[in-house]
């Protein structure tokens, strides 16, 4: 009995992925009845989906050497420029040559490369442009109002 619903499966697969992915179709191609091919159609396929997945790439792959050849047919002659710059574009992009879809901006700051002293002052221009006072005049405002 587990042989023959394997077998099934598999013939379901096949259908589905033949039919261009109806699951009723693929049910009643396998044997179920039409009036239950609908709700049998949709549980195969969500049972099988990871089998029907591999058996749709896997009939994919006799399509790529054609497709490859019919790119480099519109790269070298297509009659419009749109048609074979899109085709080039596609070449490039799979040949890794992707244009980038987004820029990273680095910002390099000026503190970086700073000595301690040269911090220490900037602290102080910082301190006297936002209280009028160095660091030290600060420190020692604040000392004066503890005592």
């Amino acid at each position: 009995m587990e042989e023959l619903r394997e077998d099934r499966d598999a013939d379901f697969i096949c259908e589905y992925v033949n039919n261009g992915g109806n699951a009723t179709l693929a049910a009643k191609a396998v044997g179920v009845s039409a009036s239950s091919a609908s709700t049998i159609g949709h549980r195969l396929k969500m049972r099988l989906l990871p089998d029907i997945e591999a058996e749709a790439k896997n009939q994919l792959k006799g399509y790529v050497v054609p497709a490859l050849q019919r790119l480099k047919d519109l790269v070298e002659g297509a009659q419009s420029e749109s048609v074979q710059l899109g085709a080039i574009k596609d070449v490039l992009d799979r040949a890794g040559l992707k244009p980038v879809d987004r820029q990273q901006v680095e910002q390099v700051s000026s503190l970086d490369n700073l000595s301690n002293e040269e911090l220490q002052s900037e602290l102080d221009r910082l301190f006297e442009q936002e209280y009028g006072l160095t660091q030290d005049q600060l420190k020692k405002a604040v000392k004066g109002q503890r005592h």
